[in-house]
């Protein structure tokens, strides 16, 4: 029992020292690793200034820009439609896609030899009814006159009943005189009742006719209409941009046939952002670029559409363009910078001179760091920076007004360090590139 307790004593006893053995050697290595860990730079006064390429960054107004995409169209064109079902007989010298064409232009010649004809017995069925109504106004002046002649009998015919009448009553005619006197008078009576029927029918009969031979001379008037449709003519004045049948081909009612556009008055529908609705104006400038390297083109906003697209949260604004030049066609899709009127005090920095949206500010010759989140970048050259850059940020919040930044913003240079600023000028566009560090 004396020996076990003795082992279990020795046992702690080496644990103890092993234990504080290795924290001694941790010990002493933190302090090496301490005492032998390089020391930071104090930036005092003195040591030698980094040079660094600087420029003054003024208050400026600036206007808020919005970019878009959007297609050019003509306001002015026309797919020129058959408007008869026909056969085309011939298209003539000069219709081809990119040539002129004038108002009323021959464009192609449909055959039209079955609407002629269809004239021509329209024309023989007019002829059948105009002899009709002649044929009305006839009997109408014959049942005038016959019924003139009914009337006087029947006149004669009551003379005669009451003068049989009277000789009955003195006793002078006899009854079956008297009968023969009233059915003469009833004769009479019956034709001149059947003459007023057919002269009161005639001038239903007439209506009919006339009605008949309007239809006709409508249809008539329809059908000249079509033949003159045979003959398919530009609209409006322009290009030629499609021709789309051939001699031979059949056409019907609607099928394209060309289309014309008119190149001199272009419009582009620009699809911008729809957080700007309230802020773009009719009037607003809008500068077009076809592509990065081509020159661009100075527009303004003409219309404002009142609706917003929910599924690109778009808005669109539309932009009216003098296309004579030929730099722009009809079909181009493009980029628009949209231009507020209302122009704002902002800092505008180059794009290289912000870095993980922080831009270095030179004061009293240290350089200290501040955020630089950006409301919107501004492309194109600013003469008056002295530097070739074409890519700008406007800063959301501005700098003081007139405070020099460093103009490339990839070095690394720590807060309050001293630096010698060389500002830019000018003259020193030409020094400077985009993208190199002074």
């Amino acid at each position: 029992m004396t020996q076990f307790r003795r082992d279990v004593t020795v046992s702690v006893i080496t644990r103890v020292v092993v234990c504080g053995f290795v924290i001694g050697i941790g010990v002493m290595v933190a302090v090496v690793l301490t005492n032998s860990s390089p020391t930071a730079a104090r930036v005092e006064g003195g040591e030698q200034a980094v040079k660094v390429l600087s420029m003054e960054v003024p208050l400026e107004a600036v206007a808020r820009e919005w970019i878009g995409f959007g297609t050019v169209r003509a306001l002015n064109s026309a797919t020129v439609p058959a408007e008869v079902v026909s056969t085309v007989v011939s298209i003539p010298g000069g219709i081809e896609v990119g040539l002129p064409v004038s108002k009323g232009q021959v464009i192609a010649q449909l055959r039209e030899y079955d609407y002629v004809e269809a004239a021509s017995r329209i024309i023989e069925q007019l002829a059948e009814v105009e002899a009709e109504v002649a044929r009305l106004d006839t009997e109408e002046r014959v049942l005038v006159e016959r019924q003139s002649v009914a009337t006087r009998d029947l006149e004669l015919s009551e003379v005669d009943f009451q003068r049989v009448t009277d000789a009955a009553a003195k006793g002078a005619a006899v009854a079956r005189e008297i009968d023969a006197a009233e059915q003469r008078r009833l004769v009479a009576r019956r034709a001149v009742i059947t003459l007023e029927e057919l002269q009161s029918l005639i001038p239903v009969r007439r209506r009919a006719t006339v009605a008949k031979r309007d239809g006709l001379l409508a249809t008539h008037r329809l059908a000249l209409e079509q033949v003159d449709r045979c003959t398919v003519t530009a609209p409006i004045a322009g290009l030629l941009s499609e021709v789309m049948i051939e001699v031979g081909e059949q056409v019907s009612v609607g099928t394209p046939v060309a289309r014309v556009v008119d190149p001199l008055r272009l419009e582009l529908r620009l699809r911008i952002p729809a957080s700007c609705r309230g802020r773009v104006e009719v009037g607003d400038r809008v500068v077009i670029n076809r592509t990065v390297t081509a020159e661009p083109i100075e527009a303004a906003v003409s219309r404002i559409s009142p609706i917003d697209d929910a599924t690109t949260r778009t808005m669109m604004v539309f932009v009216e363009i003098e296309g004579g030049s030929g730099r722009i066609v009809p079909g181009l899709f493009v980029s628009g910078t949209v231009h507020e009127s209302k122009a704002v005090l902002r800092s505008v920095v180059p794009r290289r001179s912000v870095r993980h949206q922080r831009v270095m500010l030179i004061e009293d010759g240290r350089i200290r760091s501040v955020q630089a989140e950006s409301l919107f970048g501004i492309a194109g050259d600013r003469p008056n920076s002295g530097l070739n850059d074409r890519q700008w940020m406007v800063l959301a919040d501005p700098l003081p007004d007139g405070v020099s930044i460093v103009v490339d913003g990839s070095r690394v240079l720590p807060d309050g360090i001293a630096v010698e600023p060389r500002l830019v000028k000018v003259e020193d566009s030409s020094v400077v590139p985009v993208g190199t560090a002074p």
